[in-house]
């Protein structure tokens, strides 16, 4: 510590060598500053403030029916925009500082001077300040009136156009989504009219098809087998039946059921032409029932023929009525068996076809329900459209009919009568502790620059030689005041350097500067 003291006393007294050369050029720095400080123009700062109400007693009311835009945040989102190049070409007209721009390059140079001197403050409480500075009060005043107007025109402005190109949007989107839907309801359309027969629905549901037939075909099997296996049991009481019945006491030969039916139905016959012509449906439909009879009659002659290894029924003998009548039963049972058989085979054909046709429906169903699902979404999508069109179209008039956002300005933009800048005090101030710092870092370069020796431990440091003693000075008294009369005029001339800033300041707070008495 004491050696860093020894050295910090060292530079002193080799910066107070040159002690005269720091006060002259803080002089000239201090006195150069605040004439320059004295010339910078007055700059004159209008300022106005406004309150933006966007409280509305309609707001809850539409809740839910009309957008509620974020008007806070579309004003915030405004006073930043106002800062650009269209904005401050438009203030530029408006105040007619443009009359005087020449070419792009003066354009340039105005508008840059604008953004620069312009500010726009506030809108956490919805109230906002808006200033411009200008050498001249009245520019000033004039520039923020029309900043002010640009402010709440663009702000009001901005709504009504977005509800527009909102509007716009929905419905060129609604007729996108109109062709969109019609050429969806015409797929669905051609595609039902292509697959006709096939779709879900039609005939009823394709399991429940195959399952019912195999019921049918199951209950078919078993009343075939049942059939077979009456017509079994016939074919066997029909073996040990006797064919034909002998009248050994009349040798006529008796009639059988078949020849008696036939006489019966011959009678009527001959009773109905005596009424009828041979065209009428009566005598028709006997003449088909006699030659059925006898059809069947000869159908048992041939069979009894064969019963009897084909042998002629013998004379005096009479076919066997219940021989006959089990062999109509035969007969019956043959024809039932063939028909189940035939319904059995139909069923199964009927199951086979619905197989085949099982992966064909299933494309079909499948494909339909992409096209349902297509025309579905493209439908919601149009429904929503039109709900938020009519949601728009309320919020439009909500902004024409009403005032969502009010404008009240506080304080009007005033001609300032005081100049805003610049603050020449604290330039003043400044200067003077740039004009000291100046003088005191010339004169420690100067030190450092022209290094002396002010103790033995030093001189020995750098010589590296043994130092055998110091001789003190011994002033003389001419020398003593000499040495304090310096001393003092140094302090005087910093004194009066402060006593000139302290006029300055005086001139300034006064409302007086330099170029007033140059």
């Amino acid at each position: 510590m004491h050696a860093l003291i020894t050295e910090f006393l060292s530079h002193a007294q080799s910066t107070a060598r040159y002690k005269w050369t720091a006060i002259v050029l803080a002089w000239i720095v201090s006195i150069a500053g605040w004439i320059y400080v004295a010339q910078l123009p007055d700059r004159y700062q209008a300022n106005a403030r406004v309150h933006v109400d966007t409280r509305s007693v309609l707001r809850p009311l539409l809740s839910g029916l009309a957008i509620q835009p974020d008007v806070s945040g579309r004003i915030r989102l405004m006073s930043k925009l106002m800062f650009s190049r269209p904005n401050l070409e438009k203030v530029a007209r408006m105040t007619d500082l443009d009359l005087g721009v020449k070419n792009d390059a003066g354009m340039e140079r105005l508008v840059s001077r604008l953004q620069s001197s312009m500010v726009i403050a506030g809108g956490d409480s919805d109230l906002f300040t808006i200033g411009f500075q200008d050498p001249d009060p009245k520019v000033a005043k004039k520039v923020v009136q029309a900043l002010l107007t640009i402010f709440v025109e663009q702000t009001l402005g901005e709504s009504r156009e977005d509800s527009n190109s909102a509007q716009k949007f929905l419905d060129q989107q609604i007729k996108e989504y109109e062709t969109r839907l019609q050429i969806a309801e015409k797929a669905v359309e051609e595609f039902k009219r292509a697959n006709y027969g096939l779709l879900p629905g039609q005939g009823g549901n394709l399991y429940e098809q195959l399952g019912a037939l195999n019921g049918q075909l199951e209950e078919a099997k078993m009343a075939l087998q049942e059939a077979i296996n009456r017509r079994d049991e016939m074919q066997r009481q029909l073996e040990s039946e006797d064919p034909t019945l002998m009248d050994y006491t009349n040798q006529s030969a008796a009639a059988s059921p078949l020849d008696l039916r036939i006489q019966t139905l011959q009678a009527k016959l001959d009773d109905l032409l005596l009424k009828y012509t041979k065209g009428h449906p009566e005598v028709i439909a006997v003449k088909k029932s006699i030659a059925d009879l006898q059809r069947q009659k000869e159908a048992q002659e041939k069979a009894a023929a064969a019963a009897g290894n084909g042998d002629a029924i013998p004379p005096g003998a009479a076919v066997n009525p219940i021989f006959q009548q089990k062999k109509l039963a035969l007969g019956e049972a043959e024809a039932n068996i063939a028909s189940l058989r035939s319904r059995v085979k139909m069923y199964e054909d009927k199951i086979e076809n619905l197989k085949k046709q099982m992966d064909e429906r299933l494309k079909v169903e499948t494909a339909l329900q992409g096209l349902n699902r297509d025309y579905a979404t493209i439908q919601g999508n149009y429904a929503q459209l039109l709900a938020r069109r009519e949601t728009a179209r309320m919020s439009e008039n909500v902004e024409q009919n009403t005032d969502s956002v009010k404008f009240r300005i506080v304080d009007p933009p005033q001609v300032p009568t005081k100049p805003a800048a610049p603050n020449r005090i604290i330039l003043s101030t400044g200067v003077l502790v740039g004009g000291i710092a100046t003088g005191l870092g010339v004169a420690v370069f100067l030190g450092l620059l022209r290094p002396a020796f002010t103790n033995t431990q030093k001189l020995r440091e750098v010589t590296g030689l043994p130092v055998l003693g110091s001789v003190s000075m011994n002033w003389i008294p001419a020398i003593r005041k000499q040495k304090w009369r310096h001393f003092l005029g140094f302090v005087a001339a910093f004194a009066m350097l402060l006593i000139v800033f302290a006029g300055v300041v005086a001139l300034e707070v006064k409302g007086y500067h330099l170029p007033t008495f140059i």
